[in-house]
C-alpha cells in the first residue's frame, strides 16, 4: 500500500491542473490514469482562448498550438450570418492530446506522479482518510479529486448527485483535409435541421483542413454530420472520426463531500452554451488543487473544510454557469423562424460589433443578459418562450 496526501482520478485537463496546484502547495499528490497514454483518446474540438489560456497557466509558446483564430461566423437555418471578429487572435486551436502531455509536464515538475494503466475500481473510506485500490495495488489518502470525466462513477458512489443523462449530448467530429476554408474564422451553424438541441462546428487546422462536427439531441448524430460536411464541403477527404459527449446542464448539485471533491466534466463545469469546459473547467480545478493542500496541511479533509472549494468556485463562476445554462434553455425552445428572426436583428441593427468588443469566449453571461435585454430581441424571446423568460426576468441572479 502507497500512501500519499491527494489522489487525482482522471489525467484530463481538470485532472492535472488540480493536482499541479496541489503540488505547487506542498501536498504529495498522485494522479491515476486508467489508459497507457496521456491525451488518448481524444474528444475535444480543441478551440480555446488566448484570455483562457493564461487563465489556467498555460504559455502559448509551445508545441501543442496548431492554428490561430480571430473570430467566428455564425450561420442561421435560413443562411443569415454575421461575423465576430477582433484584430488579433483571440484563441488557439490546439492539438489536445499535445496539450494534455504539456500539462502532465507542469504537474509533474510541480512534484505530482502520475501512473498510467491505473484504474481506480473501489474507494473506502475510514477513520484517517481514504483507500484506493485497483488491479495496479492501493493507495491511502486524505483527499480524493474527482476528474473522470461526464462517465464518472466515483459522483454517485460516493454519494452525490452525478449529472444528469438528459443533458449529457452525443457529439462526433472529423478531421477533413482537401477543404476550403478560412484559416482565421471559425463557423458556427445552428438549426434543427442540422443539429437539433446544439449546433454544428468548423474548426479550421490550416487553410485546407479543418475538425468539423457537431452534438445534436434525438437524433443520429453521425447522419447528421455526413449531411452536414457533404452540403458545406463539395470536396474532402476525412483522416480522422472522434467521438464526445457535450454536458448541457452545468453544475452538479454539490461538489464536495468527506474526502472528496468532483472537478472538470464530472462535476458540469462546462459552459452549457459550448460546451467548451477546458478553461473553466481548469479554473475550478485550480481551485480545488489549492483547497485541497489546504485541508492536507491543517489536517482538516471533512466536508465542513472542504467545502470552501465550492464556496470560491461559486463565488467565481456560479453567474457564468447560471446564466448560460439559462441562454440553452431558451434557445433549446426556440424554431428555426425564431432563430432567423433573432439573426436578422442582429445583422441588420449590426450587434455583431457589439458582440466583436465585448465577447468574451469563457465569460459570456454579461454579453447574453445584455443582448437578452434588447428590446426588439426581448419582444422574440416573450414570444417564443414567455413562461421561461417571464420567471428568469423575475431573479435577481440572473444580473448580478
Amino acid at each position: 500500500m502507497v500512501n500519499t496526501d491527494v489522489v487525482v482520478i482522471g489525467a484530463g485537463p481538470a485532472g492535472l491542473i488540480a493536482a499541479r496546484e496541489a503540488a505547487k502547495r506542498g501536498a504529495k499528490v498522485t494522479v491515476l490514469e486508467e489508459h497507457k497514454e496521456i491525451g488518448i483518446p481524444c474528444h475535444c474540438a480543441g478551440l480555446l482562448s488566448v484570455k483562457g489560456l493564461a487563465d489556467i497557466e498555460v504559455p502559448l509558446s509551445t508545441g501543442f498550438v496548431q492554428n490561430k483564430i480571430k473570430g467566428a461566423r455564425f450561420h442561421s437555418p435560413s443562411g443569415l450570418s454575421f461575423t465576430v471578429k477582433r484584430k488579433e487572435a483571440v484563441a488557439c486551436v490546439i492539438d489536445r492530446s499535445k496539450f494534455d502531455k504539456f500539462l502532465a509536464q507542469q504537474t509533474t515538475r510541480a512534484g505530482s506522479e502520475i501512473k498510467l494503466k491505473s484504474k481506480a475500481q473501489q474507494i473506502n473510506r475510514h477513520n484517517k482518510g481514504v483507500m484506493v485500490e485497483g488491479t495496479w495495488g492501493s493507495i491511502n489518502a486524505s483527499v480524493i479529486i474527482d476528474a473522470e470525466g461526464v462517465g464518472s462513477r466515483l459522483v454517485k458512489a460516493m454519494g452525490l448527485t452525478p449529472l444528469k443523462s438528459e443533458c449529457l449530448l452525443p457529439a462526433l467530429q472529423f478531421d477533413l483535409v482537401d477543404v476550403s476554408v478560412d484559416s482565421k474564422y471559425a463557423e458556427i451553424y445552428v438549426g434543427r435541421k442540422i443539429a437539433p438541441g446544439f449546433f454544428a462546428w468548423v474548426i479550421p487546422l490550416a487553410d485546407n483542413s479543418a475538425r468539423v462536427g457537431l452534438a445534436c439531441k434525438g437524433a443520429n448524430t453521425r447522419k447528421r454530420l455526413e449531411g452536414f460536411v457533404k452540403s458545406r464541403f463539395s470536396k474532402f477527404d476525412c483522416v480522422s472520426v472522434r467521438p464526445g459527449c457535450i454536458v448541457t446542464c452545468g453544475p452538479i448539485p454539490k461538489t464536495f463531500d468527506d474526502n472528496f471533491l468532483v472537478v472538470g466534466d464530472a462535476a458540469g463545469h462546462v459552459k452549457p452554451t459550448t460546451g467548451g469546459g477546458v478553461i473553466l473547467g481548469g479554473i475550478s480545478a485550480s481551485i480545488a488543487g489549492e483547497v485541497a493542500a489546504k485541508a492536507v496541511k491543517r489536517g482538516l479533509s471533512t466536508s465542513t473544510f472542504l467545502g470552501e472549494y465550492e464556496r470560491l468556485w461559486k463565488k467565481g463562476l456560479g453567474r457564468e454557469f447560471k446564466v448560460t445554462r439559462f441562454a440553452r434553455e431558451v434557445m433549446n425552445r426556440l424554431s428555426d423562424k425564431t432563430v432567423d428572426k433573432i439573426f436578422r436583428i442582429v445583422v441588420d441593427k449590426n450587434f455583431q460589433n457589439e458582440f466583436s468588443i465585448k465577447g468574451d469566449m469563457d465569460f459570456q453571461a454579461g454579453l447574453l443578459s445584455a443582448l437578452g435585454k434588447k428590446r426588439d430581441i426581448l419582444k422574440i424571446l416573450l414570444t417564443a418562450a414567455p413562461d421561461l423568460i417571464s420567471f428568469r426576468m423575475k431573479q435577481p441572479a440572473f444580473d448580478e
